[in-house]
């Protein structure tokens, strides 16, 4: 017992401790809450209201215009008005319903919005539950919903499969209308302006204006709409703006876009949205004292490297000549041209028949295109020289289909085989690669045919063949690498039967040949200029894209020197494969055809059936080369099938032409250029005296083109 008490209770003296200094905390909040709420509570209620004022609506600014490299303006804005629609999470699916109802009285959507067969059957089955209770509740019997919850199964799903057809078909058509514009306003985002209809007549306008009051989250507002002009000749490359994509929100958002933005979706648009994007104004105050308090400004202005006169009259080309090749094709036309400034790398023309973006995005076979390449791949390599000459003859691998020529060559050299298209000189460069001479019972050596895969494929690369060209362009093909498949293959490879390319990848390669192997990254913008009031007139320049060398091709000059001859004998000498193309053509050009055969599946029978995809690349002039091409017209019927020959090269033709005419239509173009050419005479004129006798040392090296 007396042990018990000598025990007293007693509180531990750090819990003591812990007490009053969580009574001393708690004061100080208190003091410093009284201080907050009665000694400085009117300046931040202020600061709020002040806050609450400058937040309001932002006003949309235009994006920038576009212009070609001559100042033809391409892309404005139109200003127009827009009915938005902000959706809040306190508002009833029967008030929104109901609001649509109302606006469907007052505006017209098109025939295409408002097409049974084009609306998402989901929104007309959630349209019709909303509108049809009863029948919607006899879709899933009370005990069937109590089962289904139960088992952690929605019945708004269950309700969604089990609508019929015929339900659906029960939506009349003047309730269509109902539900197209219902869908746009519930397909933004909570709290965010949706646009529910674009450039609204002044009677719709008016009519709802007149009405706001009642209509609860709808608004009208002024808004921008792209106008592209030249859309037949470049509509696709210009991109589009649309709505923010859902997976890049949160990537927008941190750069201080609203949800309700519109941003460039594609191409151009989007590669330069940072640019194009206008600054938004902002609006104090509310509704009729609202007034503007900081102007926006539009986006900053692009001057594309396009010519778009040589762009439509380019297209114009491309219409004719597949206009006059009917029945040449097992499927759908096509055909692609891109045109290049090989000293810069400015795009000067980009076209397509009905597909621009083919260009870029679309591989091909180029077929002989790439003997040049080839050819100078054998001298670099060493595997033959200048004054190698090869018998032109039918050839076979062991385990691979014949090879031959298009017609008997006979005896030629690396000039003669670029000329009159060998491809049994370019199997030769193949097998010599690989170490394989014909006839040899030793077999292929596996580490040598890869070696050769590498090493070609290297070159090609330089070239610009297989590798990203660089375009200011969000998005491009890089074509197909069919790796390294049997000997027999590199033999292909080697006359450009096996890897892909896009277009735009042989304009890039005819233009490298052009400039003596100077790769020149190509780009469709100039210059990003300052906006001016005056549309008419461009403003400043805020950057000037200058002419960026990617690489340089790691082949001597001198066999450059002997590629471009055999490409001027193909256009300008009897043999050459495309002699007959070019006589009307004013200025002296070098070229080179290409075919590739291959196998397709005509759309209309599902048959398979032999095609050719036709291919052809020049330059021009040819001593100082001032524009570069590449045509490709791909799914061709050969002639002995019925199709028409030499279309890419009669486009290549019509191309070149119209661009000398287009030079010598413009102001100052003859003189100018006879004064260069003078003085460059001149010029090298004295560098011959000077250097008298030095051309033999220097290895015939003359000036770069």
């Amino acid at each position: 017992m007396a042990s018990r008490k000598n025990k007293k209770p007693s509180i531990p003296f750090r819990l003591n401790v812990l007490f009053f200094a969580v009574f001393i905390l708690f004061s100080i909040l208190i003091l410093r809450l009284g201080y907050v709420q009665i000694v400085e509570g009117d300046t931040y209620e202020e600061d709020v209201n002040e806050t609450a004022s400058t937040s309001a609506s932002r006003v949309d600014a235009p994006r920038g215009i576009m212009y070609d490299r001559n100042g033809t303006e391409l892309v404005d804005n139109n200003l127009i008005l827009t009915l938005t629609y902000t959706n809040q999470r306190s508002y009833e699916d029967e008030e929104r319903l109901q609001t649509a109802e109302e606006l469907a009285e007052l505006i017209e959507f098109d025939e295409e919005e408002t097409d049974r067969e084009s609306m998402p059957e989901r929104n007309l089955q959630d349209y019709w539950l909303l509108t049809r209770e009863n029948e919607a509740e006899e879709l899933v019997s009370d005990k069937e919903e109590e089962r289904l919850m139960e088992n952690d199964k929605d019945p708004y799903e269950v309700q969604l499969d089990r609508i019929t057809e015929e339900q659906l078909n029960d939506i009349s058509d003047e309730e269509l209308e109902v539900v197209a514009i219902w869908s746009e306003m519930i397909s933004g985002y909570y709290d965010s302006p949706q646009r529910v209809k674009r450039d609204l007549t002044e009677e719709e306008a008016t009519a709802i204006s007149s009405r706001l009051d009642e209509l609860e989250g709808v608004d009208v507002t002024r808004d921008f709409q792209r106008d592209y002009q030249y859309t037949q000749a470049f509509q696709s490359l210009y991109g589009k703006v649309g709505s923010i994509p859902e997976e890049t929100v949160s990537e927008f958002l941190a750069k201080g876009y609203q949800r309700s933005d519109e941003v460039g979706q594609s191409f151009l648009e989007q590669y330069y949205e940072d640019t194009l994007r206008g600054k938004k104004g902002t609006v104090s105050g509310e509704d009729n004292d609202a007034e503007e308090t900081s102007s926006g400004s539009r986006g900053n202005d692009l001057v594309l490297s396009i010519d778009m006169d040589l762009q439509r009259e380019v297209q114009s080309i491309v219409d004719d000549q597949i206009a006059q090749s009917e029945g040449s094709f097992p499927n759908d036309e096509q055909a692609y041209v891109t045109a290049i400034d090989p000293n810069t790398g400015e795009i000067l023309a980009m076209n397509g028949y009905d597909d621009q973006l083919g260009n870029v995005t679309n591989t091909f076979e180029m077929g002989s295109t790439v003997k040049p390449a080839t050819g100078m791949i054998g001298l670099q390599e060493e595997v033959i020289t200048e004054d190698t000459e090869i018998n032109d003859r039918p050839i076979q691998l062991p385990n691979s289909p014949p090879i031959s020529s298009s017609h008997e060559i006979g005896t030629i050299d690396v000039v003669g085989a670029i000329q009159e298209s060998s491809n049994v000189f370019m199997s030769e460069i193949a097998m010599r690669l690989m170490d394989y001479e014909l006839g040899s019972n030793n077999g292929f050596n596996d580490e040598k045919v890869d070696e050769a895969y590498t090493t070609m494929r290297d070159y090609y690369h330089q070239f610009g063949l297989g590798s990203e060209t660089g375009v200011d362009l969000p998005s491009e093909s890089t074509g197909l690498d069919a790796g390294r498949a049997n000997a027999g293959s590199l033999l292909y490879f080697s006359f450009g039967q096996l890897d892909t390319y896009t277009p735009l990848q042989l304009a890039q390669y005819s233009a490298t040949i052009a400039s003596d192997g100077k790769r020149m990254e190509p780009h469709l913008v100039k210059e990003i200029r300052e906006p001016n009031r005056n549309t008419d007139e461009m403003g400043a320049v805020l950057h000037q894209f200058e002419p960026e060398m990617m690489n340089r091709v790691n082949i001597d000059k001198e066999y450059f020197d002997i590629a471009q001859e055999g490409m001027y004998d193909v256009v300008n000498t009897e043999l050459g494969t495309a002699d007959s193309y070019f006589n009307d053509v004013n200025m002296e050009i070098a070229g080179k055809t290409g075919t590739a055969q291959r196998e397709i599946r005509r759309e209309s029978d599902n048959e398979l059936v032999e095609v050719n995809n036709q291919t052809f690349i020049a330059y021009g002039p040819y001593e100082n080369p001032e524009i570069a091409i590449a045509v490709v017209v791909p799914n061709a019927y050969s002639s002995d099938e019925g199709g028409r020959s030499g279309i890419a090269n009669s486009i290549a033709a019509d191309t070149m032409q119209a661009y000398v005419n287009l030079k010598e239509e413009r102001p100052g173009a003859g003189s100018s250029e006879d004064e260069d050419e003078n003085e460059e005479d001149d010029e090298n004129a004295e560098d011959n005296e000077d250097n008298a006798g030095d051309e033999e040392d220097s290895g015939g090296e003359g000036e770069e083109q």
